[in-house]
């Protein structure tokens, strides 16, 4: 695996590392606002941020290139996709997305 395709899963990773960071911290984020200040102001102000944090790393995963076949890694089709952003592997090429913890078998 060449050093620059390792850089690039390692940046799918981070993206996805990302979506979930939002998506995990929306209901404890919401508490904490709304325990804190008492005001629907302040608590809508934190959740329009929170949704564009959200939109923002959910959308840079999904339009994330695989860096062998330079298509998209969450789909099966060209077109983006956000309902396999779970994948473990690039769904058109089926380079695994730990592939620098793959071990090849030798030819012989």
């Amino acid at each position: 695996m060449v050093l620059q395709e390792k850089e690039r899963l390692r940046k799918i990773r981070q993206l996805r590392t990302w979506a979930w960071f939002f998506f995990l911290t929306y209901v404890p984020t919401v508490w904490l606002v709304k325990h804190t200040t008492h005001s629907d102001t302040a608590l809508m102000g934190v959740v329009f941020i929170w949704v564009i944090g959200f939109v923002a790393a959910v959308s840079r995963t999904a339009f994330s290139r695989c860096p062998r076949c330079n298509g998209c890694f969450h789909s099966a089709r060209g077109t983006p996709s956000f309902f396999n952003l779970l994948a473990r592997k690039c769904m058109q090429c089926g380079l695994p997305l730990r592939a620098d913890r793959v071990i090849y078998q030798s030819p012989q």
